[in-house]
Formats: structure tokens, sequence, C-alpha cells
């Protein structure tokens, strides 16, 4: 995509007036956003900021050339996106995009939350300058090791940053004094599967047929499909040939049932959402419009859409629309679920590696739960198999968490966030360090028994 082909101009992101009630100030995330803000040359954010904005309107405006993943931000400069989206969270709401925001701001709300405790940390400023600039592209560790440092704070721990050792061999990430006790801590971040990439790339083209059809004869549709086999083994044509088997009587809806999958091909329904147009806008690719068109909202439910709309003056959002297509997809074969469900071991290995052998260690790992509660139902099982066996020989590993870390967006509200975590003895010769573990949730959060998938 050549982002040069779209410009906004400097005051894009500028509020004049008075700020409406519907639209609430969030102090925490605020002062997360100032705090990491004043890390760069005003200039510099300016710059980065006004290239973040032109990529994703460019991308609504003119579409994802072939060929291209489509992502709303820079992959060189992830960073940039991260706090473009909390800063519009607070300063220009018109530019917030739920879908994402909900990855990036209840993060910097528990940044700010802990800001007094995350300043008085030795070697944060480093850690941040680190993350803004040479780690722009992949901020989700530092932002993790940011979270885990102030979790421990919040313990009473004495924290520091271990300077890095550039050429040198690999050091954990902080060293924490708690408890009369000195632990080395190593944080690792574990993004989505390949295995799961790989899989909503394979549902994009088994649907890439029928929804270029569907659109070119402007059928409004609502489908849902459960494969029962790896969608590897699907055919290419298996989903044209159903829907070319509703399109013999379009007026009923199709059901079938077989040994790849199951699932339903019906006309859509457009007048609810035309109901709400008429007085509000809607923003598209959000949940609401979603909700808008099938009647119910469903956690990290995966699909691809197709819309025809009248853009408002802000073109991410919705005036009129007279065409949709929601064609949905669920992975339930036994192979897909064990795919996306990746252990942690390889990431506690590697990062039990990294620990020093004069004092207890302690190894941190999160990951965004967001692959299906089955999924993460037997992630958990394979951490609590594969942790009862871990050996880390000579290494004095006391302690490993899991963080599953559970973004959302309801069609109700700007974010939401869940959050379970488990920690596994492995040579333990004291209490668990943290007896607190949650990184994102508010202390008085309302906790239950089990894990979110339950």
């Amino acid at each position: 995509m050549n982002d040069t082909q779209f410009t906004l101009p400097e005051d894009f992101f500028d509020f004049e007036g008075e700020r409406p009630e519907e639209w609430s100030d969030h102090p925490d995330v605020r002062a997360a956003v100032e705090w990491l803000r004043g890390r760069l040359p005003e200039a510099e954010w300016r710059e980065r900021r006004l290239a973040a904005a032109q990529r994703l309107y460019a991308l609504v405006i003119h579409g994802a050339e072939p060929g291209t993943s489509g992502r709303f931000f820079d992959p060189r400069d992830s960073f940039a996106w991260h706090l473009f989206l909390a800063e519009a969270y607070v300063d220009h709401i018109w530019n917030y995009d739920p879908m994402f925001g909900s990855r990036v701001v209840p993060v910097f709300a528990a940044i700010g939350r802990n800001l007094d405790l995350l300043r008085e940390i030795v070697g944060v400023e480093a850690r941040i300058d680190r993350m803004i600039q040479a780690e722009r592209a992949q901020p989700n560790g530092p932002f993790f090791e940011l979270l885990v440092a102030a979790a421990y704070a919040r313990a009473g721990g004495e924290v520091r940053f271990v300077p890095e050792q550039r050429g040198g061999a690999r050091r954990h990430d902080m060293d924490v004094g708690l408890n009369g006790r000195s632990y080395a801590v190593e944080c690792k971040r574990m993004e989505t599967s390949d295995y799961g990439e790989s899989e909503r790339t394979r549902a994009r083209a088994l649907w890439g047929p029928s929804a270029a059809f569907l659109k070119s004869i402007l059928c409004s549709t609502f489908a849902q499909v459960e494969f029962l086999a790896p969608l590897a083994d699907v055919p290419d044509d298996y989903l044209t040939q159903k829907t070319k088997a509703w399109q013999l009587a379009p007026s009923r809806e199709f059901e079938w049932e077989d040994a790849l999958g199951r699932g339903s091909i019906a006309a859509l329904e457009l007048g609810p959402l035309q109901d709400v147009l008429k007085d509000h806008l809607v923003l598209t690719g959000s949940t609401r419009i979603i909700e808008l068109l099938t009647g119910r909202y469903k956690r990290h439910q995966s699909m691809v859409s197709s819309m025809r709309i009248k853009p408002a003056e802000n073109p991410r959002y919705a005036a009129e629309c007279d065409y949709a297509t929601i064609l949905e997809w669920t992975p339930l074969a036994d192979a897909s679920i064990s795919g996306r469900a990746r252990d942690v071991l390889r990431k506690v290995a590697d990062g039990t590696g990294q620990l020093p052998l004069d004092r207890p260690g302690v190894v941190h790992v999160g990951f965004e739960a967001v692959e299906g509660d089955a999924v993460e139902e037997l992630r958990h099982q394979r951490i609590v198999a594969s942790m009862r066996d871990f050996d880390p020989g000579e290494t004095p590993l006391e302690y490993v968490y899991s963080h599953f870390l559970a973004p959302e967006s309801p069609p109700d509200q700007s974010w939401a966030f869940d959050e379970t975590t488990d920690f596994r003895s492995i040579k333990p010769t004291g209490p668990p360090p943290l007896l607190q573990p949650f990184l994102v949730l508010e202390p008085e959060a309302a906790q239950r028994v089990g894990g979110h998938w339950q």
C-alpha cells in the first residue's frame, strides 16, 4: 500500500469545543500516554503519529493492495501504532479503533495506574527508550516487561532493570528484592501461533470465491461454517459448492453437515442496521456493525466480511448501507485446536537459559488468549503437564507464571479485558513471590475461580 497517496492535515488530531459527556476521559490512560510521549521529541512524535493515521485512512479508503497483509499499522513502527491508539482514545476519539485498541488501551491504563511505582524503578527510562526507538517494531515484549515490573513493585519489591550488554551474553530482564529474597526475573512475550495464521489465510481463500460472487450480485448473505477437519484438508471448492447449492433456492436457509464441516447460509437482513443508520453513524469493521447485521456478538469470532456503504464525513464510519455479507468460520478439528494451543515450554526453556546461577529465578510468559476457549483450555492443560516435567538443570528456577491476556471489543464498550494467570513451582525454596499476579486488571476487579475460558 502506498501511504503517500493519502494525506491528512496537521490539525486532524485537534479537538475544539466542550468534551461530550459520552466521551469520558481516562486519567490512567492519559498519564501513560503523556509519560511515553514525553520520551520523544515533539516533532518526531507528530511525524510518526501522522504516518500511522495516514496508513489507517488510506487502507479504509483505497483498500489493501493485492498480495499485502492489509495491516492497519506499519510493522516497522508498531510502537507508534500503540501510542497512536492510546492517544486517540483520550484526545481524538474519531481515530480510535476499538478492535486493536482493546489490545492496547488496557495495557496503557495499567501502566498509568502504576506510574508512580514505575518511575522509581532503576533503568526504566533506558528500557522505554529502547522500545520507542531500537525495538519500535516489536513493543509487545517491552510493554509486558513494564507490566511485570509494576506487579513486583506493587507487591513491595525493589525492582531494577538489568542493562543490556550489546554483543555480550543474554541476561535476564530485572532484579527483584522482595520479602528478604533476591530474584532474577525473565519475561517472555509469546505471539499468536503460525498455525493459526495459516488457518486464517486458508479460510479467507476458501471463502474468497463465494465472497466475490455474492458481492458481484449484491446478495446480502450470512453464512457460518464449523470445520470438523483441518482446513488444510478441505478442498478448494468446498464452500463454493455450498454457496452454489444455496443459490438454487436463496429464499430459504441452506444447512449442511458432512465429514468436513457443518454450517448454514441464508439471506442477511439489513433492516436493523439501516434503522440505526437513520439517526447514527456506525464504525465499519466494528463488532457493533456485526451485531446489528447478525443479531448477536461472539467474542473473537473469525469472519470474512464485505459491505457497500455510503461513508460519513469520516470515511471509517457508515452513513448508509445497502449490501453486506458476513461469512464466519470456526475450526473445531482436534488437529486445529492442537495446532493453535501452543505451550509455553520453549519460551520457558529460553528464559531459563538467561537466568544466573547464583539466586532464585522466575520466568513470566505472556500471550494473547484470543484463539478460542477450547484452544486456551488445551493450552492450560499442556502448561500444567510440561511444567510438571520441566527440568531447568543447574539453574535455580523456582516459579513459572503464564499470563493469559484476553482483550475483546464488545459492541457496547470501547474495550474489555479478561485475564487468567497460572503459576507453577519448579524448584521452590520459598513461597511464590507474587501472590496477586494479575498484570492488567485493577486490584478491585471481580475475581472468579477457574480460567476465563470456563
